[in-house]
């Protein structure tokens, strides 16, 4: 077999195993909750026969639901001039609460993360709590299929109409007798769906037949996205609803309860999604005409507690799954007994049916049983049975943890024996790791089979042994370096930091630190690594750096620190950092800055940088292969990214006028990407010189970087461009390639920060999804792509610069399968952290952060893995003619 094609092979082989025992580990890791497919009924419990359950205190609902309502954006706050425009802008809500005592209340409405508003839709419907991982079906909802009041006013003979979001109708395909829905993806449309919302309502408000009504606004959810809260588009928005509340309220009849509620908050920036004080804590109002409070309410409730209340008074079965606990205030004296009842026996109901998965629960059932006819008890075990289920709904598969990895520590194994094997890639090797692959594959797809993990088991555990007696052996034979072995210690510190909650918080400092450390020890060994006479022995620091160091490598590699360290500036802050950090400017999207001085002078700032960085790459490819063609795509793909930040630059009202001009500009950066990258793939196979392949390594480089800093946008341009200049720096300065991969990896990790990103859900930037594609694109992985490009923009980037790593300035004496060697060396040191955080969160799967830092953490990781794993073997089959490449090859002059 040709050895270029089986090293080839092997990487793609190796790659899908990582990526396959990953899906293993997760799958034992982040298991989602059984769904319980039992439904309540009528004849569960009966008060009267006039009713279902209770009978009914209002004959209609109308439940407007603003995405994103948080609390402080109803209620006045404070003064200050920094929450002016958003804090207490429902005025209507306020006069209200003052004009009726018993008919009106406003209630912090906690949700439960993740705080994305598919979780979110699901819990207030269903009662239930959602899973961790359930925030990954945000992109793609599916219908409902546990119990919900819904499905259970339909079925009584009872009608919805629906206008807003067309999440619902994802989740509710068949449930509603009308619905007016628009997309809801689209985060820069602040209007269409309020306003189509606005064509419809008070029509149907006028309707007799219906008995809910639902309305889902998007515009404050929205706003804040594009702008954040703080922001005057934010006011506008508020009182948008707030004109409608106060129209609404005017035309309601004592039968019809009106529910003005949030499904989340935001956070500063208007991000969403994790589990911060700003993102839970939403805001409830309700109305009536008549009485609505019997008692003092809360202060706050769970979002769950609602759905236990609106069935009591709408007098529908509460949800089988439920685990919300009914907010007695809205209950009359005489009823209140029943409903606690009611409440108690259905939430005991489904405990006893999951108690299988959850036995600690079985305690408090005996207590219930031998309590049950006393209130009080009644209320305290249903509180402590939602506190179970809130702490420990997640179970973990030991088994699919253990076999994941032990799967990735196999695959790792076999990817350092690879490197370190001279006699290449066999076919029996290949067989071998296919027949695993099919095993993992078998394994993940047949969950419920213990065979096919027992088999694994055994195939790994024998695999395990020989793989390591291997690659110790080779270990022993090579000659480590004190330099060598410093470096590759900073990259084990830094893997092994995953085991600290804090240094995962503070994981930007440290990394920044770490790989400052190991390029300042790369470059002292490159240097002293050349020929040295012992007559030319340093009298001095001067002369060390004179004659044995450089003056220029000196410079260089000060450049290269101050580079790093001021990837500081770009840095995004996360909430655990507290006082410890500060964001700039820089961090925040172009939209969202107010028009002025300060945005002119960064756009323009953003322009330059662009401009010299293309006229710069320009500049080396045509001095290194003046034959290629691709070069001249660079400066259209400029002036494309240029008109899409233009747009972005804009004031709100023109911008609009120029979106069509922005998408269209996009996409032809994406076209040019796609044919830069078809001319650099002929170019590669075609080359015959050194220069030559130096030419398409470049070009490769900013083929991918044209795509990438479109979709970074204007402030990160000037990031990346470091990390870029960082790049070209380590491959010319430093000479050792276990050095130099260790570098570059923990550059990657570095990268990650300094281009304004967190391992954290609120902190994804959202906004890429729709640079180049209209907001409500059918395939929904075409955005979901373009976020993960932005997200993982560092370690494409360095990927892409394997190639460039072997020939820049042609001063490397290069063997054969030069870049896969070094492709098994990325994926091997990459690898090294991606378990780590595996192992850390086996460890720490019960402890306090697991689900706040550890988890994020691991899927993060795990996910920029699977990016390198990909672009590696892209890398590899483009450029796969250099695997063939010798020192013989002539230096084009």
């Amino acid at each position: 077999m040709n050895s270029s094609f089986a090293h080839f092979l092997n990487i793609v082989l190796l790659s899908l195993c990582f990526i396959i025992a990953l899906l293993l580990f997760q799958h034992g890791f982040l298991l989602k909750r059984h769904e319980v497919h039992t439904r309540s009924s009528c004849s569960d419990v009966t008060v009267t026969r006039s009713a279902c359950w209770l009978p009914a205190r209002y004959q209609r609902a109308v439940i407007l639901l603003v995405d994103a309502l948080r609390y402080d954006f109803v209620a006045l706050q404070s003064s200050s001039s920094s929450q002016a425009l958003f804090s207490g802008r429902l005025p209507s809500v306020t006069r209200l609460l003052r004009e009726n005592n018993e008919s009106a209340v406003l209630m912090h409405f906690i949700a439960d993360p993740p705080t994305t508003t598919m979780q979110r839709l699901k819990a207030l419907t269903t009662g239930s709590l959602p899973t961790f991982i359930d925030v990954g079906s945000n992109f793609a909802s599916t219908a409902i299929v546990e119990d919900n009041w819904v499905e259970q006013i339909v079925s009584s003979g009872r009608n919805i109409t629906f206008l807003g979001d067309d999440t619902w109708i994802s989740l509710f395909p068949s449930q509603f007798h009308r619905h007016f829905d628009m997309p809801s993806f689209d985060v820069n449309d602040l209007n269409s769906v309020d306003d189509m919302i606005i064509g419809h309502i008070f029509e149907e408000l006028s309707r007799s037949d219906w008995n809910v009504l639902i309305a889902h606004f998007l515009g404050v959810d929205h706003c804040g996205h594009k702008y954040g809260p703080n922001h005057e588009e934010m006011a506008r928005r508020l009182a948008f609803i707030d004109d409608l509340i106060s129209n609404v309220t005017e035309i309601l009849d004592e039968e019809t309860v009106l529910i003005v509620m949030g499904d989340h908050g935001m956070t500063e920036t208007g991000d969403h999604g994790g589990d911060t004080e700003l993102e839970t804590d939403a805001a409830i109002f309700i109305y009536s005409r008549k009485r609505l409070l019997f008692t003092a309410p809360p202060k706050s409730i769970s979002q769950i507690d609602l759905v236990p209340t609106l069935s009591v008074l709408l007098d529908s079965p509460i949800p089988f799954s439920n685990v919300g606990v009914l907010v007695d205030c809205f209950i009359a004296p005489e009823l209140l007994e029943w409903a606690k009842s009611s409440n108690a026996w259905q939430m005991v109901r489904y405990a006893q049916s999951v108690i299988v998965e959850m036995p600690q629960i079985e305690p408090l059932l005996r207590v219930f049983d031998s309590n049950s006819d006393n209130m009080t008890n009644q209320q305290e075990t249903m509180r402590q049975i939602q506190a179970i289920f809130r702490a420990s709904w997640t179970n973990f598969n030991m088994a699919f943890m253990r076999v994941g990895i032990l799967s990735f520590v196999d695959t790792l194994l076999t990817t350092v024996n690879a490197f370190f094997s001279k006699s290449g890639v066999s076919l029996g090797s290949l067989v071998f790791r296919s027949g695993v692959l099919f095993v993992q594959c078998s394994a993940y797809l047949v969950a419920d089979d213990e065979r096919y993990i027992a088999v694994l088991d055994a195939l790994l555990s024998v695999s395990l042994i020989w793989r390591a007696i291997i690659a110790f052996s080779a270990m022993l034979a090579l000659n480590f370096s004190l330099f060598r072995i410093l470096t590759v210690l900073m990259l084990v510190v830094h893997a092994f930091s995953y085991f600290s909650n804090s240094y995962i918080v503070f994981e930007s400092i440290s990394v920044r630190f770490l790989a400052q450390s190991a390029f300042v020890v790369a470059v002292l060994h490159s240097a002293c690594a050349k020929e040295w006479s012992p007559r030319k022995s340093p009298s001095s620091l001067v002369t060390l750096i004179e004659h044995r160091i450089g003056v220029r490598r000196v410079l260089l590699m000060f450049v290269v620190l101050t580079l790093l360290r001021g990837g500081a500036i770009w840095e995004r802050c996360r909430e655990e950092q507290q006082n410890a950090c500060t964001a700039t400017q820089f961090s925040v999207p172009l939209t969202r800055l107010s028009f002025g001085a300060g945005k002119v002078i960064r756009f323009v700032f953003g322009v330059s940088i662009l401009c010299i960085s293309s006229l710069i790459t320009y500049r080396m490819q045509r001095e290194r292969s003046p034959e290629m063609v691709s070069s001249s795509l660079i400066f259209p793909a400029t002036v494309a990214t240029v008109a899409v930040w233009t747009a972005q630059w804009l004031p709100d009202k023109s911008a609009t006028q120029f979106a069509s001009f922005s998408l269209v500009a996009a996409q032809i950066v994406y076209v040019l990407t796609g044919v830069r990258i078809v001319m650099t793939s002929i170019c590669a196979f075609q080359c015959a010189s050194l220069n030559a392949f130096v030419g398409c390594a470049l070009a490769f480089m900013d083929t991918l970087s044209s795509a990438l800093v479109l979709l970074l946008g204007d402030a990160l341009a000037m990031s990346f461009f470091c990390i870029k200049l960082i790049i070209y720096f380590v491959v010319q300065l430093v000479h050792d390639e276990y050095q130099m991969m260790v570098v570059l990896t923990l550059l990657s990790s570095h990268g990650f920060f300094a281009l304004s990103h967190q391992a954290t859900f609120s902190t994804i930037p959202w906004q890429a999804a729709f640079i180049g594609v209209p907001g409500n694109f059918a395939f929904q992985s075409v955005p979901a792509a373009l976020v993960g490009a932005h997200l993982f923009a560092s370690y494409i980037i360095t990927v892409a610069a394997l190639p460039l790593s072997l020939t820049y300035f042609g001063i490397r004496m290069q063997s054969r399968n030069a870049l896969a060697h070094r492709s098994y060396m990325l994926l091997m040191f990459s690898a090294l952290s991606v378990l780590c955080t595996c192992m850390a969160a086996v460890v720490h799967r019960r402890h306090l952060m697991v689900w706040k830092v550890f988890a994020p953490k691991f899927i993060f990781e795990s996910i920029s893995f699977c990016v390198v794993c990909s672009f590696v073997v892209i890398t590899n089959l483009i450029f796969c003619s250099l695997n063939s490449l010798t020192v013989s090859l002539p230096l084009h002059k």
